[in-house]
Parts: structure tokens; sequence; C-alpha cells
């Protein structure tokens, strides 16, 4: 059975909040905005979550926007 932050997970790559947040800063950001991103998960209901998990969404979908872009 997987835990609830692998539930969450899911949850989360399901939603466009991964696309709307990459997208909101084109294909760039930095620390701090990563940080705001996670405080937003939890105030969604999306914990507990891995964030090196969220970490690696994030770069795959960065990397689908990157080549849509182009």
């Amino acid at each position: 059975m997987p835990s609830n932050a692998e539930v969450n997970l899911t949850r989360l790559a399901k939603t466009s909040l991964p696309m709307d947040f990459v997208k909101s800063h084109e294909g760039e950001w930095n620390h701090q905005d990563w940080l705001v991103f996670c405080a937003s998960l939890e105030e969604k209901g999306f914990t507990p979550i891995d964030l090196d998990q969220v970490g690696l969404l994030l770069e795959k979908v960065k990397a689908e926007y990157w080549e849509n872009r182009h």
C-alpha cells in the first residue's frame, strides 16, 4: 500500500499545479520561489509529501515546458 506521501505526490502530478508554477516562472525559479510553492502545497492539503520527489516532478514538467516552447 502506498504511503500518504506517495499518494499526495500522485495527486499533485494529476493537477495543473506543477505546470502552472513552471509557466508562471517561465521555466526558471529560485530557492525562495521553491519554498513558496512547497508552502502552497501544504495549504492545499498535499502533505505529507516528499519534497525531493516534488522537485523531480517540477524538473520533469520544466523539461516539457521548454520542449514545447521550441
